[in-house]
C-alpha cells in the first residue's frame, strides 16, 4: 500500500496506472466466477487496457521499471500466455530491449510445429511476465514447458496478485512473485477515491477471504502525477563530501569545495542587457552565489574588458561562471562558436549543451577544450529538461538520451539542467531552474515551485534563482533568503556537513 502515499516516481507511476485503471472500467463490481472457481464480488478485467494504449504504454513501463530495479539477470521476456502479451510485447521491445518468447498452449501442426516462439538458447535465464495472479496455475503450467525446453526462469512479474495464495505455490516452486499492485492497494484506492462504498469493501474482503480488518481512507487526488516532475532514481542522495571524492570532473571538485565553504548551492541567473548592470549586481551577489549564470548574446554592449572584470571577480569571490549558451550544432560549429567573437570557452567555467546533436559532437569538442590550459572552460551542463510549459525535452525518450550521453561522459559532464534528479551517478550534479519562493508562473510560459519541492522532493541540487532576485528592491535580503533555504534543504540528512 506503499504505492498510494510514496513521494517518489514509482509511486506516481502506480497511482496514474489505478487513475487510468479505473477511468477504463477496468475494474467491474458484481458477481463473477474466476478461471479458479472462486466467486467474486469484483473482477478486475485488464484487458480492457488493451483498448487505452497510454494506459497499456504505462503498465509495460512500470512492468519495465520493476524488471531493471530487482536486478534479475536475464536474456529474455516471456509473456504469459494469452492475456500478459501485449505487455510483454511492448515491455521487451520498447523498454527492456530483449527478445520476446511466446508459448504457445498447443504445438502447431505444422511448420517447426514448437511450443516456444523466439529466439533462445538452452539454459537462457527468462524473466516471465503475467496480467493476474490468482492461485499461480498457468504460471505453473508454463513453467512446464520452458524447463522441457532447458530453460530457467526463477522470476514473475506480474500487474496484480490478487492475493490468494499464488505467491506462496510460486515459492514453493522456486519463482518469486514480484507484483505492481496488490488486492490491498486497489482496495484502498477504490475506497478513498469512493468507487467502494464501505459495505464493498467488507463484502470483496469477506468473499476473497482477505486478512485485512478494516479499510483505510486516504487523500488521493483524481488528477494523473506529471511523472517527469519526479526523480527518475530513487536511490538516497550521496554526501557531498563522499560525492566530492568520487566524481571524475575537475569542475565539479571545485563546485562542490566551493559549496561547502560558502555554504551555498544558489546559482544566480543575471538576465540584464547591459555589463554595467550586470557587473553591479555580480559585485552585490558574488558573496553569497556558487555560480553567476548569464546570456553574453543578450547583453548588448558585450566586450572584452567585461569579461576581464567578470573573471577577476569570479576568482575574488570564489564563484563560477556559468554562460547559459545551450550549444546544439555540429562539432566543428560548437568549437567556432566557443572561440569566436566572445571568445566564450576563455572566460566560461561551464556552458550548457542540448543533447540533441549527440554523443560524438559533444564530446570530442568540449573534451577537448576543457583539457586545454588556455582556456577556463572546464565542464558542459546537458539540457535534460526545461521549466517552461510544453517544452519538448518531455517527448519520450529526450531526457533519457542525455542521462545516457551525460553517464557516459562523465569527466566533461558535470551534469544537467533539469526538473528532477535524472541520473543515478551521485557525482553527476542537477542544476534546475524555475525556482521562485514568492510566485508560480509569468505571462510567457515560465512555471516556477518552491526549493523544498525542487531540493527536497525532485533531489536537485543546485538552484537557478533570477527574477527572484534580481527583480526584488532588497536583492541582498533575498540572496541571503534563497542561499539559506536551499542550503539547509541540501544539507538536512547530509552527516558529512553536519
Amino acid at each position: 500500500m506503499s504505492a498510494l502515499t510514496d513521494n517518489t516516481r514509482n509511486g506516481a507511476l502506480k497511482r496514474n496506472l489505478l487513475r487510468q485503471m479505473l477511468k477504463a472500467s477496468v475494474f467491474k463490481f458484481g458477481e463473477f466466477q474466476l478461471k479458479s472457481g472462486q466467486i467474486s464480488p469484483i473482477y478486475i478485467d485488464l484487458r480492457e487496457c488493451f483498448g487505452h494504449p497510454e494506459l497499456l504504454m504505462l503498465i509495460s513501463e512500470a512492468l519495465s521499471r520493476q524488471i531493471e530495479s530487482s536486478g534479475v539477470q536475464y536474456t529474455g521476456v516471456l509473456g504469459i500466455p494469452y492475456a500478459a502479451l501485449p505487455y510483454a510485447s511492448v515491455a521487451a521491445g520498447q523498454y527492456l530491449k530483449k527478445p520476446l518468447l511466446i508459448v504457445r498452449k498447443e504445438a502447431k501442426s505444422y511448420g517447426t510445429k514448437k511450443l516456444i516462439e523466439g529466439l533462445y538458447q538452452p539454459n537462457d535465464q527468462l524473466v516471465l511476465i503475467e496480467d493476474v495472479v490468482t492461485t499461480g496455475g498457468s504460471i505453473l503450467d508454463v513453467l512446464k514447458v520452458i524447463q522441457a525446453e532447458s530453460l530457467v526462469a526463477s522470476d514473475v512479474f506480474c500487474i496484480l496478485d490478487r492475493e490468494q495464495g499464488g505467491s506462496q505455490k510460486l515459492k514453493d516452486a522456486g519463482v518469486t512473485l514480484h507484483s505492481l499492485l496488490d488486492m490491498n492497494t486497489v482496495l484502498t484506492f477504490l475506497f478513498s477515491t469512493g468507487a467502494v462504498t464501505e459495505e464493498q469493501w467488507y463484502g470483496i474482503v469477506k468473499a476473497l477471504n482477505l486478512s485485512y480488518t478494516s479499510p483505510v481512507k486516504l487523500t488521493i487526488d483524481k488528477d494523473l502525477e506529471n511523472l517527469s516532475n519526479l526523480p527518475y532514481v530513487e536511490n538516497a542522495r550521496t554526501p557531498l563530501a563522499e560525492r566530492e571524492s568520487l566524481t571524475e570532473s575537475s569542475l565539479n571538485r571545485k563546485i562542490i569545495s566551493i559549496m561547502r565553504n560558502k555554504e551555498s548551492n544558489l546559482c544566480l541567473a543575471v538576465d540584464y542587457t547591459t555589463t554595467s548592470e550586470v557587473l553591479q549586481m555580480v559585485e552585490l551577489a558574488g558573496p553569497f552565489v556558487l555560480a553567476i549564470k548569464l546570456h553574453a548574446d543578450a547583453i548588448t554592449d558585450f566586450n572584452e574588458d567585461f569579461t576581464r572584470k567578470l573573471t577577476t571577480m569570479a576568482n575574488d569571490m570564489n564563484f563560477v561562471i556559468f554562460e547559459d549558451r545551450k550549444f546544439g550544432d555540429t562539432g566543428n560549429t560548437n568549437l567556432l562558436q566557443l572561440t569566436g567573437a566572445q571568445k566564450i570557452a576563455s572566460w566560461a567555467d561551464v556552458v550548457t549543451v542540448h543533447a540533441v546533436q549527440g554523443n560524438d559532437s559533444i564530446a570530442g569538442v568540449f573534451r577537448k577544450l576543457a583539457l586545454d590550459p588556455a582556456y577556463r572552460l572546464s565542464g558542459i551542463l546537458l539540457i535534460a529538461q526545461l521549466s517552461t510549459k510544453g517544452s519538448l525535452t518531455a517527448l519520450s525518450g529526450y531526457t533519457e538520451s542525455a542521462i545516457e550521453i551525460g553517464n557516459d561522459n562523465r569527466d566533461v559532464v558535470s551534469g544537467f539542467i533539469t526538473q528532477t534528479r535524472v541520473s543515478a551517478c551521485s557525482d553527476l550534479l542537477n542544476w534546475t531552474p524555475g525556482v521562485n519562493l514568492d510566485a508560480k508562473t509569468d505571462s510567457t510560459g515560465q512555471q516556477w515551485r518552491g526549493v523544498d519541492q525542487a531540493i527536497d522532493v525532485q533531489q536537485n541540487d543546485i538552484i537557478i534563482v533570477g527574477r527572484g532576485v534580481t527583480s526584488s528592491s532588497e536583492p541582498v535580503q533575498q540572496l541571503k533568503r534563497y542561499r539559506q533555504i536551499a542550503w539547509e534543504a541540501l544539507t538536512r540528512n547530509d552527516a558529512s556537513i553536519h
